[in-house]
């Protein structure tokens, strides 16, 4: 199944995010104290692994992407990678109040995929380099 719809993709986001939040509220009961932060982060994780490779751009194929490509366009890699990298410095911010397992998860979830978005967006960059033509 491949997604191409600005709101469809926006609602899929946000099913996704409110998963993690419910799990987090399922899970830091019955779990000691940051288990639900955890959780959270695995199904974030595992949403942002999901949705890129069901989301496609609209002039890109519905083949298989590389195992780097996570977006189609370059300008969406960087502002998601930003956006992630927020998240670390967030989740890091909160490093004296919450369990120590809970923060690093969370941040280490948040700087993977901040990772993956820097990557894709820095090699999409190049690409487009290359298959321009050389100016004169």
């Amino acid at each position: 199944m491949r997604v191409r719809n600005g709101a469809t993709k926006a609602i899929l986001i946000l099913i996704g995010y409110a998963l993690a939040v419910l799990a987090g509220i399922a899970v830091e009961p019955i779990a000691r104290a940051g288990w639900g932060v955890v959780a959270s982060s695995a199904i974030i994780l595992v949403m942002v692994l999901v949705l890129t490779r069901m989301f496609r751009g609209e002039n890109e194929s519905d083949a298989p992407r590389t195992w780097w490509r996570v977006t189609a366009d370059a300008p969406a890699g960087f502002v998601l990678s930003a956006w992630f990298f927020v998240q670390t410095i967030g989740s890091l911010s909160v490093l004296a109040e919450q369990p120590p397992l809970a923060v690093w998860a969370s941040a280490l979830v948040s700087l993977v995929i901040a990772a993956a978005y820097l990557h894709c967006a820095i090699r999409l960059t190049a690409n487009r380099r290359r298959a321009a033509p050389a100016r004169l």
